[in-house]
């Protein structure tokens, strides 16, 4: 595995505003560590590489996962929020062209 593309450890509160962002970003990266092994990675030890890189708090969140999928589905559950539809037509339903302002914008 190519060490320079070893993530930070995920340190984050899902309260955060910019938390699915950020750990989309981090999974991403997480996969492209695992994906520059020569050899393929399976399923036991990646479930180790990423208790490896997930902080403390996390940890005990992810501890009960027996596979490695399991924890990124609990992992996402938490940090990625699912879009309000109701909110979002409702903002778009209000939304109002300003003068100087094009469709596109």
């Amino acid at each position: 595995m190519d060490s320079g593309l070893k993530p930070e450890k995920l340190n984050l509160d899902a309260r955060s505003p910019k938390a699915t962002e950020i750990f989309l970003n981090w999974l991403r990266c997480f996969e492209a560590y695992l994906n520059s092994s020569e050899t393929e990675v399976d399923g036991p030890r990646k479930l180790s590489l990423l208790h490896a890189r997930v902080g403390h708090r996390l940890s005990f969140v992810i501890e009960k996962a027996t596979t490695y999928e399991m924890e990124v589905k609990i992992l996402q559950k938490r940090f990625v929020k699912p879009i309000n539809e109701e909110h979002a037509r409702h903002l778009l339903s209000t939304c109002r062209q300003r003068s100087g302002e094009t469709l596109d914008e």
